[in-house]
């Protein structure tokens, strides 16, 4: 296998189509380090990127500067044109400097979690081989080397190691020490690639056990970030606002470079504090953000436990996970404008509510297609369906992915004729085009051959007063094939027990074969750092659950 991922053939978008995208400006020319370079030369003291907590802010100037100083680095040391560099860094301006460097080089983004462990770098390194990998030192009582160095013997594929800290006792470089070689380089970022080269390669979030390996190229992930600045006629004096990790989809392609690519202020935040949210937002005066229900839900709540009137943020796009109806309406009341939206790794950002969207559209949909994205939902033969039926949600339009990489078959599943991509996403769009998700096609629970959608009931466990969070998941059983399991973190001091769960959704109105035959009280759900649950681990652990009481006798907890 190539170690190279760039130049990819997209066998996805049709070369009439690909024509069509470019002579109408939706694909550009322009790369995120050109965007940098041309913002570095015409105002190169605007600030680019303001972190620790608002206590560091770097120039447009220094970020050129220094990303010109670690694109040399890593060109010495045998990075070139695509090839994978993983970041697996934190909220940092130093992740945004090697995020402009590897594409200045005409390299493979591939933006890793902090929080990844072993486990899954060992699915990163065999699949895409990166040529490099940052990580920190030591970070959140977490030492990176010894990971790297096991990750490595366990695959064979031992990738330059730099690591953020100034002072280490392992890796083979520090960043902070490369880039403070800066001072003696006046060269202007010059870019590598083109835009039609695959960029960014990222992993899918964990919803499925085996991550996928989406490829963006600069035109396709470019078009995203503009087009949302567009429809939600975001201002040129707005800034951003990011506590999403710049390790995932969301806070590379709608925090770093959506932000850099419009030439605007980056704000990231890191450790997730709401109340340090909340003056960050006004000191700085963030007013756009892509981040998931918990991130919301945080600033909501300090905002109502402190009095606080937030109408700074005018654009908090919110998706990835449900975003209760109500949570919309307390942010409203703290002057919060929640956008709700829809998006994957492979269609990033298909539709999105507008600011000027009615509350009912804002609060209860995921709002209407963006720009020159189309949407369609089909039924099981993959016919279109009338306007408000249910079918499984497709997209096409200038944002969509070029493929996953090296997986011909899951490619094919995926990406169909036409340039269509299946969501796996079950969803209705009403006459007015408002899309609302309704569940994950692959999450039905087929029980006596009746289909129950988890979201449905998620949703009804979501306006308990006792619930926080709720997953439904579907567990084998031997007379009905599945049952429903509820899986629920209940707020400090509260408790509940299946009968008065299943006594309620009854009295809701919901059906009798939909109750939860099933209830599980648990600490937290695992999560994405999108915000979406991870149900496959939560089934894995049910099941295993069931076999240690078969084998030791007991019943499970």
């Amino acid at each position: 296998m190539s170690d190279s991922i760039s130049p990819f053939t997209d066998v996805v978008t049709i070369e009439e189509r690909r024509r069509a995208y470019r002579a109408a400006g939706y694909w550009r020319p322009s790369t995120l380090s050109q965007c940098v370079a041309a913002k570095a030369a015409s105002d190169g003291d605007a600030f680019a990127v303001i972190d620790r907590n608002g206590g560091r802010a770097r120039t447009y100037a220094e970020l050129e500067r220094d990303a010109v100083t670690l694109a040399h680095f890593l060109r010495e040391n045998g990075v070139g044109p695509g090839r994978v560099v993983s970041i697996q860094l934190p909220n940092t301006y130093e992740t945004v400097v090697a995020t402009v460097a590897v594409q200045a080089l005409g390299g493979v983004i591939n933006p890793l979690l902090p929080n990844y462990r072993a486990h899954e770098l060992t699915n990163v390194f065999s699949t895409v081989r990166p040529a490099a990998i940052l990580t920190p030192g030591r970070y959140r009582e977490f030492y990176y080397p010894d990971m790297i160095d096991e990750v490595a013997r366990a695959t064979g594929v031992a990738p330059l190691h730099v690591v953020l800290d100034d002072v280490v006792e392992a890796g083979d470089a520090s960043l902070l020490e490369v880039i403070a070689r800066g001072a003696r380089t006046g060269e202007a970022l010059t870019s590598l690639g083109a835009a039609s080269d695959v960029s960014e390669v990222i992993f899918t979030s964990g919803t499925e056990s085996r991550p996928k390996a989406v490829l963006h190229t600069e035109e396709t992930s470019n078009f995203a970030g503009r087009i949302a600045f567009f429809d939600l006629a975001v201002a040129p004096d707005q800034r951003v606002w990011m506590p999403s990790p710049v390790g995932h989809s969301t806070g590379l392609n709608y925090g770093t470079r959506a932000s850099l690519v419009a030439g605007r202020t980056l704000i990231l935040q890191d450790r997730w504090d709401p109340s340090d949210a909340i003056e960050m937002i006004r000191r700085h005066r963030g007013s756009f953000t892509l981040a998931a229900t918990t991130f919301l839900q945080g600033v909501v709540e300090e905002c109502e436990r402190t009095g606080t009137r937030l109408t700074e943020m005018s654009h908090f796009g919110c998706g990835g996970a449900p975003v209760p109806e109500d949570l919309v309406r307390r942010a409203e009341e703290v002057g919060v404008r929640v956008l709700r939206l829809y998006g994957s790794t492979e269609a990033l950002c298909g539709t999105w509510n507008r600011p000027e969207s009615p509350f009912d559209k804002r609060s209860t949909t995921d709002g209407p297609a963006l720009s020159h994205t189309d949407l369609s939902i089909r039924d099981d033969e993959g016919e279109p369906v009338a306007p408000g039926e249910e079918g499984e949600l497709h997209l096409r339009g200038p944002n969509t992915s070029v493929g996953y990489y090296d997986d011909p078959e899951r490619t094919a599943a995926t990406y169909l004729e036409g340039g269509w991509v299946r969501s796996g996403d079950l969803a209705t769009v009403d006459a007015e085009g408002y899309l609302t998700v309704v569940g994950r096609k692959k999450e039905i629970i087929i029980r006596g051959g009746l289909n129950i959608a988890p979201r449905e009931i998620e949703d009804m466990l979501a306006t308990f007063p006792e619930v926080e969070r709720a997953a439904v998941v579907g567990v084998p059983s031997e007379r009905l094939g599945e049952q429903s399991c509820a899986c629920v973190v209940l707020r400090p001091g509260a408790s509940l027990t299946l009968g008065a769960l299943t006594d309620r959704l009854r009295a809701m109105g919901l059906a009798i074969y939909k109750l939860p035959e099933l209830l599980r009280v648990m600490d937290a759900l695992p999560m994405t750092a999108s915000g979406k649950v991870q149900k496959h681990v939560i089934q894995r652990a049910l099941l295993d659950e069931e076999e240690h009481a078969r084998v030791t006798g007991g019943t499970p907890s």
